[in-house]
């Protein structure tokens, strides 16, 4: 064959290529009727390539109206591509699917050209999750209700007996229950740190810090912040949930006097204490849920941070901090500078 013949490709050999490419393909015209689907498209059916050519796409795809095609036809232009995901049915059998049509002219006549990808496991693991979530819900209402109320109880005879009783046993069972307050906010916020990071935008990264040590600091402790302040893209709420679970785990491992340091760095901000630190062997573990290093901690904290650290595509790195103790840095960030 010389350089300069045209090439003529047979319909046999087109048909080898368009299997080849391992998902469904199926064409069809301006009349919307198939005049073309490989083997991969009929087997989702469980029916051979005839059974399919000829019938309208309405009739296999239910989101386009009969009455509607004419208008999707002429939306397209010749070149164009959409892709969408849709429910494809015939032959009792309906199926996810995955859809890239493009709209293509040969000699003179235009045809949608479409690929069509089960999507089935896919969606089956999308429900599932879903599923959990919903699932994770009604185990955060069950703990932020059904327990919370009877330890509230609990607490405020507490407080009616030490006002006559002075006994070390109540001491005891009072912070047994503070303990157990503790352990079921965490919870909570566990069941719910796998949600999506809602609406980022931007915001002063002291003024949430600030905020955050207000909901956990002990009289003793001190927060340094020195650096301006710095406006950083994240989840307003996210991230003062972020700062809360740091400085409870400083106020925890490093005690009630800790000085925690929030500094700015090139890519993100850290978090450090002068506390006694996380020693290198153990610093892969701190983030897995329950693990703690110490027997005070519920070893939820650092979990939620990881889960709000991914969430906002960051990454955080555990060290040393120049006093010795723990050192946190969330690197990856955004500024709005």
């Amino acid at each position: 064959m010389s350089s300069d013949s045209p090439t003529t490709l047979e319909p046999e050999f087109f048909a080898k290529m368009v299997e080849s490419v391992g998902v469904g393909v199926g064409i069809y015209g301006e009349d919307g009727r198939y005049t073309y689907v490989n083997q991969s498209y009929a087997d989702l059916f469980g029916v051979t390539p005839s059974a399919l050519i000829g019938r309208p796409l309405w009739e296999v795809v239910p989101a386009i109206e009969a009455a509607d095609f004419d208008e999707y036809w002429e939306s397209f232009e010749d070149g164009d591509t959409r892709e969408a995901e849709t429910r494809h049915t015939h032959n009792g059998h309906t199926v996810p699917v995955a859809t890239v049509t493009t709209q293509r002219s040969i000699g003179g006549t235009s045809y949608h050209f479409g690929t069509i990808k089960d999507i089935s496991v896919r969606k089956a693991r999308e429900q599932e999750i879903e599923r959990q979530n919903e699932r994770l819900e009604n185990f955060a209402s069950i703990v932020s209700h059904d327990l919370r109320n009877p330890l509230n109880v609990a607490q405020g005879y507490i407080e009616m007996l030490q006002e006559d009783v002075s006994r070390d046993e109540l001491r005891l069972v009072d912070n047994a229950l503070d303990r157990m307050g503790v352990l079921i906010t965490e919870l909570l916020e566990l069941a719910q740190s796998d949600r999506e990071i809602g609406e980022v935008t931007s915001v002063a990264l002291t003024a949430i810090a600030e905020d955050a040590w207000r909901n956990v600091s002990t009289p003793e402790a001190e927060l340094d912040i020195p650096f301006g302040d710095r406006r950083v893209m994240a989840d307003e709420s996210r991230l003062q949930q972020l700062f809360e679970n740091l400085f409870r785990n400083a106020v925890e491992h490093g005690g009630s006097d800790v000085r925690v340091t929030v500094a700015a760095t090139d890519d993100g901000f850290s978090v450090a204490d002068d506390g006694p630190g996380i020693p290198r062997g153990k610093r892969d573990r701190v983030f897995e849920t329950g693990y703690t290093t110490e027997g005070t901690g519920t070893g939820f904290g650092l979990s939620i941070v990881q889960q709000i650290v991914a969430g906002h595509n960051w990454e955080v790195r555990i060290g040393e901090s120049a006093d010795g103790g723990a050192r946190f840095e969330i690197a990856g960030v955004e500024f709005d500078e």
